[in-house]
């Protein structure tokens, strides 16, 4: 999967430096030289680099978790699985269930493979997912949008519209990929 990730990116960022107006920006730079850095500068630099997610990103994963815990309890987390079930059923051949950690998991998606197992109520998922079932899910749970963290600062970064453009297309890219890995693996026999 990693090897399958590394390839994806190569191709897709040559695909963009091709596609995309104006020119590719040379990533060598000059390096000073090295001195061990003052730790008023360090802890100051680290402040302005948590500032952010403590005051956007955290926020946001508070209240998704809050949101998802409360469709948990109310039992309404079935029905987005129902509603979903045609495209992770049919296109990506996973279980409807599967659904659950899919949708929940852009709040917390270090989480999504304990949903998983939460959602199924077993930590031997080769009793419930064949594995064919894995790979697909593996790979489009690693393709779609990260976090809530990452579309904030996507936002923060780019703006809204151009944050849902690119959610959107992560997301369509993922299924699109975890459909066609389905239809292979199925005709490989595996």
């Amino acid at each position: 999967l990693y090897a399958f990730d590394i390839v994806m990116v190569i191709l897709l960022g040559r695909f963009l430096t091709k596609n995309l107006p104006g020119e590719p920006v040379g990533l060598i730079m000059e390096m000073p030289d090295y001195r061990a850095p003052m730790l008023r500068t360090v802890i100051m630099k680290t402040w302005v680099r948590t500032k952010d997610f403590i005051y956007v990103a955290l926020p946001l994963i508070v209240i998704g978790s809050v949101f998802l815990e409360f469709f948990k309890v109310t039992g309404f987390i079935w029905t987005f699985a129902s509603f979903a079930s045609p495209i992770i059923s049919g296109l990506l051949g996973l279980p409807a269930e599967s659904a659950i950690p899919l949708i929940f998991g852009i709040l917390r998606k270090e989480l999504t493979l304990i949903m998983l197992i939460e959602v199924f109520g077993t930590e031997n998922l080769g009793s419930v997912l064949s594995g064919s079932q894995m790979i697909v899910f593996s790979l489009v749970s690693m393709i779609y949008v990260p976090c809530i963290a990452t579309i904030a600062a996507l936002v923060k970064e780019f703006g809204w519209k151009r944050a849902l453009i690119i959610s959107a297309v992560s997301v369509g890219l993922a299924l699109l990929i975890g459909g066609v890995a389905n239809i292979f693996l199925h005709v490989a026999g595996f």
